[in-house]
């Protein structure tokens, strides 16, 4: 530790060691003696933006809350200097798992830099450009899940080192934007897949290649990377901003749909829409319809979720992705015009468009289907324990035959009821036994390891149902807030407040899960079970 730098900083964070520096500031590995664990500390360099700007940048940054960025726990000003906490992530970064193990497997880079992507889009529409983006600007917590760190200032001039990773735009001066952090991404994407960026060379023959040359497609340094993830990544590098795709989602999505493609389903169809050939050079655009001839969308336009057909030929080279439909964020996307390997057209199993497979028959049908079936299931056991009654000679409960009428008989004499035997056991309301009783109650008990430590499991089980895509992402997105801000009562020691927001996204999770829109069962729904607020 230099003697410019303090030990501790606002009376509470202890710097223990020195783990990172960039254009904006050095990381150190600290210590919270106030909340007891460890920490993140970055120190803002003035020299790099006057203090003002650099505050901004810090709240900028502190803002942005989604699981797959580093959650800023605190920021300050220490004798002028601005500085952010973070939590501590004691992975790798992304930059060190190709330098010690090369090239990731396919499946495993697609879900980091599809993870990589969320983080990046959540940052975008907070308003925040990373600026500085290159692998080490991403890294594991322990739980496995990446995060995006190190966020700079956008109009920073990059390093030697950096200019690998840059933008076309950044390079020459035109300043970066959003669009230039996905074309850093598709970098970083290009080294994960293949152990080497997409230019080398000296930085300036680097930057130069960035400016005028086009990047060979990956699968020229690997074949087996499929055709989809060679037009995505050579899509994310393209030249023109407007080219590239429209945000870290549509990245995100293509990402999921390489790594995890549809199963075929009996017959050998699969559940994948149909799509059509990437644009090329050599790739044959779709004709106009003929007079008489139906036309490609006879029952009106395509709707969400539904592979496109292109009535005037297919997209041309260079056309912005955003504008091919019409479509924004999240919608359906068309893939740029792909530059082959081989010089020659698509592929066979390349497909142009990326979307989700077509969704299930109505839910109300579906519930229909399900209530028939639970009313023959009861009625096939009730006749099945009546049957069971009669062979034994107990008295079976059933309507009660009219008498024959008579005159000659004197009417009985009244006699004691007999207690009426059961002739149908109820059916069981609890076949699993009873729910088991919850660990803890919030305020009362303490959790092993500490809050702080049941906060981040607790996060990462929110996390865990978005991976499989099995929780509303309203629902998720708004749970992840609420629990980061308990985390930061908790560090400010305001316990009450801290275990009032705790309590009170564990309610909005319960009505959501009502609602069917967060899972009964899996990592969250026991995390719910095993604590009541």
């Amino acid at each position: 530790m230099s003697d410019a730098t303090p030990s501790l900083i606002a009376g509470r964070y202890r710097l223990d060691e020195l783990i990172g520096s960039g254009p904006t500031g050095e990381v150190w590995r600290g210590y919270d003696q106030r909340a007891d664990w460890t920490v993140a500390v970055k120190m803002l360099d003035t020299r790099a933006a006057t203090p003002e700007v650099l505050r901004q940048h810090a709240q900028a940054v502190a803002r942005v809350i989604h699981p797959n960025v580093a959650m800023v726990l605190d920021v300050g000003d220490h004798e002028g200097a601005p500085f952010l906490v973070m939590e501590f992530l004691t992975g790798e970064s992304l930059g060190e798992e190709v330098a010690g193990q090369g090239p990731l497997p396919i499946v495993e880079a697609c879900d980091l830099i599809g993870q990589a992507a969320a983080g990046l889009e959540a940052a975008h529409r907070a308003g925040v450009v990373h600026g500085q983006i290159g692998p080490d600007s991403f890294r594991r917590a322990g739980s496995g899940v990446l995060k995006v760190v190190g966020f700079g200032l956008a109009d920073q001039v990059p390093s030697d080192d950096g200019v690998r990773y840059r933008a076309p735009e950044v390079i020459d001066g035109r300043g970066g934007e959003a669009p230039a952090d996905l074309y850093a991404l598709g970098c970083v994407c290009y080294e994960v897949l293949c152990g080497r960026p997409p230019f080398d060379g000296s930085p300036e023959e680097v930057g130069e290649r960035h400016l005028h040359a086009e990047p060979a497609p990956p699968s020229s340094h690997r074949a087996e990377v499929p055709g989809e993830l060679d037009r995505l990544v050579l899509a994310m590098l393209a030249k023109d901003p407007a080219a590239r795709p429209a945000g870290g989602e549509p990245v995100r999505r293509a990402l999921a749909a390489i790594a995890r493609p549809p199963r075929p389903q009996p017959g050998g169809q699969s559940t994948a829409p149909q799509s059509h050939p990437a644009t090329g050079p050599q790739a044959t655009p779709h004709p106009a319809p003929q007079s008489g001839q139906a036309t490609p969308y006879p029952g009106g336009a395509p709707q969400t979720g539904q592979a496109m057909s292109y009535p005037g030929g297919a997209p041309q080279p260079g056309q912005p992705i955003a504008h091919l439909s019409g479509a924004g964020i999240g919608d359906t996307q068309a893939m740029p015009p792909a530059v082959f390997h081989d010089g020659g057209g698509p592929r066979k199993g390349d497909t142009a468009i990326y979307d989700a497979p077509p969704p299930g028959p109505p839910p109300n049908r579906r519930l229909f289907v399900q209530l028939g079936v639970a009313l023959v299931a009861i009625a096939a056991v009730t006749v099945g324990l009546i049957l069971w009654s009669g062979s034994r000679g107990e008295p079976v409960a059933g309507p009660t035959p009219s008498p024959t009428p008579t005159t000659s008989a004197p009417a009985p004499e009244p006699t004691e009821t007999p207690e009426p035997s059961t002739s149908v056991a109820p059916l069981p309301t609890d076949p699993v036994g009873p729910t088991p009783a919850p660990k803890g109650t919030l305020g009362n008990s303490v959790p092993s390891g500490g809050w702080a430590h049941w906060l981040g499991e607790f996060d990462a089980a929110v996390t865990s149902q978005e991976t499989i895509g099995d929780i509303e992402p309203g629902v998720a997105r708004k749970a992840h807030e609420k629990i980061r801000k308990a985390g930061r009562k908790l560090l400010e020691n305001h316990d009450g407040p801290a275990f009032n927001q705790i309590a009170d996204v564990m309610r909005d999770l319960r009505k959501a899960q009502a609602k069917g829109d967060v899972p009964s069962s899996g990592p969250l729904a026991e995390f719910l079970d095993d604590w009541k607020p």
